[in-house]
């Protein structure tokens, strides 16, 4: 397996992060290939880890565009740290929030088909992306790499999830929807390695209903109902899960 990027002369290991960062005297941090598998959770078969395969990282402040709308496709990215929104803007001008992608999550797949990306990704808080360079995917006339079996193995999870989620929420009403996805941003917590329990939402209410296809006030009206309830408490975008069973009650 060819490699992303050999190991430069002038790199030093760091040992800051729980993964190894590779970073350079230009400030630049790579990741290796067994970092990208564990972000993904990846649970599929590969013939053999190449352990000298390297990936450039790229930051983001809060509020830059990590990827935007009609731009020519040079990658997939996995999310190492952070939370961004993925948008799309329709011909009327409306704009529709599509995803709300964390740690472990893929995006710029949507760019593969016409190699522009379809939507519009900006960073909801300070993030760092891993890019898996276009150069390494999909290539015609060769053999199928560990790389690509990942990224199609990443991309068929990113579908089945979208799917998964677009039929829970519609086939609900407007405030169980709420409820619901605040049951799911728990679990998706509970994923990333942190409390299941108590977070933080990086988004706005205003981006949830849009999410959702509901009014900011029926968010709103859900937060209340379900604080007044004692499923939850909310304090700003602060959540405390008081009571999951209850929380799953109130989705039906």
């Amino acid at each position: 397996m060819m490699n992303v990027q050999t190991l430069p002369s002038a790199a030093r290991w760091d040992h800051s992060f729980h993964q190894p960062a590779l970073k350079l005297e230009s400030d630049e941090r790579w990741s290796d290939f067994s970092e990208v598998l564990s972000l993904l959770r990846f649970d599929g078969h590969l013939q053999g880890l190449n352990d000298t395969s390297l990936f450039r990282r790229r930051r983001l402040k809060a509020g830059q565009t990590a990827l935007g709308m009609g731009q020519v496709f040079d990658g997939l990215y996995v999310v190492r740290l952070g939370a961004l929104k993925t948008t799309m803007t329709h011909v009327d001008g409306a704009e529709h929030v599509l995803a709300f992608p964390m740690k472990g999550d893929l995006l710029g797949f949507d760019g593969v088909c016409k190699n522009k990306y379809l939507s519009e990704v900006t960073a909801l808080t300070d993030c760092d992306l891993i890019k898996i360079p276009s150069s390494e995917l999909f290539s015609p006339g060769r053999s199928c790499n560990d790389i690509e079996r990942m990224a199609y193995w990443a991309i068929s999870r990113e579908i089945v999830q979208e799917q998964s989620a677009y039929s829970s929420y519609h086939s609900t009403k407007s405030e169980a929807r709420v409820a619901r996805f605040l049951r799911i941003q728990s679990e998706r917590f509970n994923t990333m390695g942190y409390s299941p329990n108590r977070f933080t939402l990086p988004m706005t209410r205003r981006d949830i209903g849009n999410h959702l296809n509901v009014t900011l006030e029926t968010v709103s009206r859900a937060f209340s109902a379900l604080d007044h309830l004692g499923i939850i408490a909310v304090e700003r975008r602060e959540i405390k899960i008081l009571s999951l069973e209850a929380l799953r009650k109130f989705e039906h």
